[in-house]
């Protein structure tokens, strides 16, 4: 007879030990949802840094991955200030999504902004990849004054400036090893009263001036196009870089 009254609470315990088994398989389902969704592209980014004392602590040079027309950084990977010069870095950035456009070596401010790209891949070019994907960018200037010299003045202004040889429009040489020389505390030959760069004082250099809004019309030709048809929508980022390198300047070094 015992056996008989004990037998509903045999039932009770086989369909609470049934509901627990049924709560760990819907745990499961969800957890192995969650892995497939954290999948991506993985990209290692393998380089050799030159000049890292020489950038500015306002701006961090970073492996970063960033969607189409958008110049704020999806994910950024920094790499330590305090990398030795010369110093071989290797970054992986993992689990990108489909929706990252481009993955870069890029120099951000501190709203994560890309300033200047260094080095970039498109990711559509890498659909198919199933593997790491590589990108060896060799060695790179990433100092503040090698930064401008590769990528502002070599892009877009030693055609007109000493490129072909001589010094160039306005006596102005600014290829590499003469930029430096011939704008520091060097005074203008097309606006006088003015100095190319006045060192340590961006609002006061005619460099500054000329690459400003409203600067358009201070000399024959118009210098503020130059970095509006290079960095399209980075320019504003790009012109805050340079006055911050004009800011560091000092007269005597």
């Amino acid at each position: 007879m015992m056996m008989t009254k004990l037998q509903p609470y045999r039932i009770l315990y086989l369909l609470a030990f049934l509901l627990v088994l049924t709560s760990c398989d819907s745990g499961d389902i969800v957890e192995n949802d969650t892995e497939q969704e954290s999948n991506g592209y993985t990209v290692r980014m393998n380089a050799i840094v030159s000049g890292m004392a020489a950038l500015s602590d306002k701006y961090t040079l970073a492996l970063a991955t960033f969607k189409a027309n958008d110049n704020y950084a999806l994910t950024v990977y920094s790499i330590p200030s305090t990398s030795a010069d010369n110093a071989e870095v290797s970054i992986v950035a993992s689990n990108i999504t489909s929706d990252v456009s481009t993955v870069e070596l890029v120099v951000t401010n501190r709203l994560r902004q890309r300033v200047i790209s260094l080095a970039s891949i498109n990711m559509a070019d890498y659909a198919a990849a199933t593997d790491t994907i590589r990108m060896n960018v060799g060695t790179v200037e990433v100092g503040m004054t090698g930064i401008i010299q590769q990528h502002v003045f070599n892009a877009s202004c030693i055609q007109c400036h000493g490129g072909n040889g001589g010094n160039g429009a306005a006596d102005l040489n600014l290829t590499e090893g003469h930029a430096l020389a011939n704008l520091k505390d060097v005074a203008s030959t097309r606006k006088e009263g003015t100095f190319r760069i006045v060192s340590g004082n961006a609002g006061q250099s005619l460099l500054h001036r000329i690459l400003a809004e409203g600067g358009e019309d201070i000399l024959h030709y118009n210098h503020t196009e130059v970095l509006t048809s290079q960095f399209k929508n980075d320019a504003p980022a790009v012109r805050t870089f340079i006055d911050d390198w004009i800011n560091s300047m000092k007269k005597d070094e």
